[in-house]
């Protein structure tokens, strides 16, 4: 399904019943990281799962994005869907978009999951991490801008275990448009610092780290969980960036914990 919001066509699926849960997939991903969320959660809440501006099937019209407007997007989809607030997850750049959203749009989360991302500002080391990766898939292509990126996706352990996961999650990320990925990679260069801004959300939130994530450190979970007022923090043993993968079982439990909490369950 599509929701077109001006000159973008945001797609989206929905599963199950109940209270709406809107799960934020991250940079170079789309919808289906959540297929295992969805299996078990589906029996309890009604899950809504776009693919972010620029990435899956939603395309990006514009030059430039930023995560503002995409929280703007998702802010018009719970809209349309006649949906007046959700339960929000938000893992890696879907937790900068879900920041943004919380900020800008309050009363549309009722609640708030961070999965495996961080509120502040990139560093100048970062931001020129993504200024190299930028002119990697513009000069050379996804398939090269995949080869350099994927490999820290994933704890050693998983990728060893599950290669079929890891395959999967390559095919996602060599089927994205470079034009994409290039735009995505600025908008995270250039996105505001939230972390003085994490005591403005009143709703409930969980805070949940991966414990071998390369990309996002445990120490910036924590501080972000220490910026909220009303947050539960957790580490996925073992686990690498990929949580909603990795460690499946504990995601879809944070997240049904956190619905109880905020009195979100059928």
């Amino acid at each position: 399904m599509f929701y077109e919001k001006g000159a973008v066509r945001i797609y989206y699926e929905e599963a199950g019943s109940g209270a709406p849960l809107l799960l934020l997939h991250g940079f170079v991903l789309d919808h289906t990281l959540w297929d295992a969320q969805v299996e078990a959660l589906a029996r309890s809440y009604r899950l809504i799962l776009p693919d972010l501006r620029g990435l899956g099937r939603t395309e990006n019209p514009d030059a430039q994005t930023s995560m503002e407007q995409m929280a703007d997007d998702m802010a018009g989809l719970l809209e349309a869907l006649g949906i007046g607030a959700a339960a929000v997850a938000g893992f890696s750049m879907g937790g900068f978009v879900l920041a943004q959203l919380a900020l800008r749009h309050p009363l549309k989360v009722r609640a708030a999951a961070f999965l495996c991302t961080r509120a502040s500002a990139d560093s100048p080391e970062q931001q020129k991490r993504r200024l190299e990766l930028m002119h990697l898939v513009r000069n050379e292509g996804i398939e090269a801008f995949a080869q350099a990126f994927a490999p820290h996706l994933f704890s050693p352990a998983y990728a060893s275990a599950c290669p079929g996961g890891v395959a999967k999650i390559r095919r996602v990320v060599e089927s994205q448009r470079p034009e994409g990925i290039a735009a995505l990679l600025d908008a995270m260069r250039r996105r505001e610092d939230a972390a003085p801004r994490l005591r403005e959300i009143q709703a409930p939130c969980a805070v949940l780290a991966g414990e071998l994530d390369g990309l996002i450190q445990v120490q910036d979970m924590r501080d972000l969980h220490a910026g909220l007022k009303d947050a539960t923090f957790e580490v996925a043993e073992g686990s690498g960036h990929m949580a909603p993968m990795e460690a499946p079982g504990r995601v879809s439990f944070t997240l049904d914990q956190l619905m109880q909490r905020a009195g979100m369950w059928m």
